[in-house]
């Protein structure tokens, strides 16, 4: 879903730090306010953070707070190089 992909690259880069690594909660704090129907189950996924995973567009990391709070935090990968051409 094309519309999907432009969406989710659109809210990694407007959530996005200087080493262009962007929360998940805010991430998804710019897709509801874009789109306040969103809703990840429409795709087939329960949460965001799956969706997101699923698309294979994104880097993901995971960090566990002294807390023991897990901030997802994820950034796009650079697009595969270009085939050879003979």
């Amino acid at each position: 879903d094309r519309k999907l992909i432009d969406l989710l690259r659109w809210a990694v880069e407007a959530s996005e730090d200087e080493d262009g690594w962007a929360n998940l909660g805010a991430v998804g704090a710019k897709i509801t306010s874009q789109q306040p129907d969103f809703d990840p189950r429409s795709y087939g996924y329960g949460k965001l953070s799956t969706l997101v995973e699923a698309t294979g567009l994104f880097e993901i990391e995971r960090q566990t707070s002294q807390g023991g709070r897990v901030d997802i935090l994820l950034r796009e990968l650079p697009p595969p190089p270009a085939a050879r051409r003979r």
